[in-house]
C-alpha cells in the first residue's frame, strides 16, 4: 500500500515545503461549494492530502509553502485507515 500511495503523490502531488524540508501535497479546490440563493460561492480553504512520512506531527497552525502561496493547516488533520496520509483543510495565509 506504501508504494501504491508513494506513486501517487509522485504522480499527482505538487510539490511543497513544509519545515524547510521538500514535500509533496494533493490539494482539491474548493472543498465545499455552498449554494445561496441564485449564487454558488465556495469556502476559501483547500483540502490536502499529505503523506505522513513528509510531516509525521502535522498540526494546526503549521505552514506550507508551495510556488503560489503560503498555506496554513486549518482543521486537525486525520489519518487514513493505512495511517499513510494525512486529511486536513488548509487556508491561504
Amino acid at each position: 500500500m506504501k508504494m501504491a500511495t508513494d506513486s501517487l503523490f509522485n504522480q499527482m502531488g505538487q510539490p511543497a515545503t513544509y519545515k524547510n524540508k521538500a514535500i509533496r501535497i494533493i490539494l482539491t479546490e474548493p472543498d465545499e461549494i455552498v449554494g445561496v440563493g441564485f449564487v454558488n460561492t465556495h469556502s476559501p480553504s483547500h483540502r490536502a492530502r499529505i503523506r505522513i512520512s513528509d510531516a509525521p506531527e502535522l498540526k494546526i497552525g503549521d505552514k506550507i509553502d508551495t510556488d503560489d502561496e503560503t498555506l496554513a493547516v486549518h482543521s486537525e488533520p486525520v489519518k487514513d485507515i493505512h495511517k499513510l496520509v494525512w486529511s486536513c483543510d488548509l487556508i491561504c495565509v
